[in-house]
């Protein structure tokens, strides 16, 4: 019986986790728009797109929940599925590298 309740509580927990999935960087490509690694400052993007949603590493990382559209737009709102545009600026503030997690937002 024990046995069964265990079961029963791990199976539960599991089936309650989301599992973030990074997306194609191919696929990615033609929602950035301005967004490039290696060209775009913190500072442009923080003019386009205004506060992230979090911030890490004394805003080394940038989080911003966004909403991908039919049409290829990447909206900061929006209806439908939230994902996670995570960016990583180096020490010049410049953008090093960036991805969309899909499903990402919390």
């Amino acid at each position: 019986m024990q046995f069964i309740l265990l079961m029963v509580i791990v199976v539960g927990c599991l089936g309650g986790c989301v599992t973030a999935q990074k997306v194609d960087p191919s696929r990615v490509s033609k929602y950035e728009g301005f967004i490039q690694d290696g060209k775009t400052t913190k500072q442009e993007i923080q003019d386009r797109l205004g506060s992230a949603q979090s911030s890490y590493e004394n805003g080394r990382i940038l989080i911003y929940h966004v909403y991908l559209e039919d049409d290829g737009r990447m909206n900061l709102k929006g209806s439908g599925t939230c994902h996670a545009c995570v960016m990583v600026f180096d020490k010049d503030s410049l953008l090093e590298r960036h991805s969309l997690v899909k499903h990402g937002c919390r």
